[in-house]
């Protein structure tokens, strides 16, 4: 009898992976609590009027010379880049003082689950 171990080397801890739809792209797009982004399953219309099926897939992120983790996001054949860390903060940390900017905890720019996130003031980060 051979056994088999399985391992999920993308989600290392126990946390549960939570998803919400993405603000201005629902049903499109959702981000989790780990730090990633989807798109869903969807019919993609491109700007000369054409549609075609498109199979929902976790977006790999690319990295900006400032260093932090960005996504672009396609709506109505339009594209958009967006900041991974904004996208979890605006998802999952609610900002009762409306403050403007999202820190990374451990300065690590590519960490970008929703432990490691707060929202603070410009002068803070």
């Amino acid at each position: 009898m051979a056994l088999v171990f399985v391992s999920n080397p993308s989600n290392t801890n126990s946390m549960e992976e939570i998803w919400k739809d993405i603000t201005g792209f629902e049903g499109l797009y959702q981000v989790s609590n780990l730090g990633r982004v989807r798109g869903l399953d969807r019919i993609a219309v491109s700007k000369r009027g054409w549609s075609k099926k498109v199979k929902g897939e976790i977006l790999t992120p690319s990295k900006h010379h400032y260093g932090y983790l960005q996504v672009s996001l396609t709506k109505n054949g339009k594209g958009k880049s967006v900041w991974i860390h904004s996208l979890v903060a605006r998802a999952f940390i609610p900002t009762p003082y409306n403050l403007p900017q999202v820190n990374h905890k451990d300065e690590n720019k590519t960490n970008n689950r929703v432990e490691n996130l707060e929202w603070c003031t410009c002068e803070y980060n």
